[in-house]
């Protein structure tokens, strides 16, 4: 048999998680440096068709070469809005 103070934990774990799993939307997209390496955000600038939001993955810093002499520009594409 389950603790109801068990399952009131494991309820209210639940229910932060919600949350937790929603991303900002940027009205403008931030600038160098600002984005971690492989970290996404979304922007809302109009540059995407309707029902559409651009998505943008960070890269590495041209100036600060990564490893092995490499940088990665951003990425950015048009996904649907969810």
């Amino acid at each position: 048999m389950i603790r109801p103070g068990l399952l009131g934990f494991t309820f209210s774990l639940i229910l932060l998680a919600g949350p937790a799993g929603a991303q900002q939307i940027y009205s403008r997209e931030p600038a160098k440096g600002l984005i971690l390496p492989g970290h996404k955000v979304l922007v809302d600038n109009g540059r995407c068709p309707r029902g559409y939001i651009l998505e943008v993955t960070g890269g590495t810093n041209p100036g600060l070469r990564g490893r092995h002499g490499q940088s990665t520009e951003r990425e950015r594409r048009c996904i649907p809005r969810m």
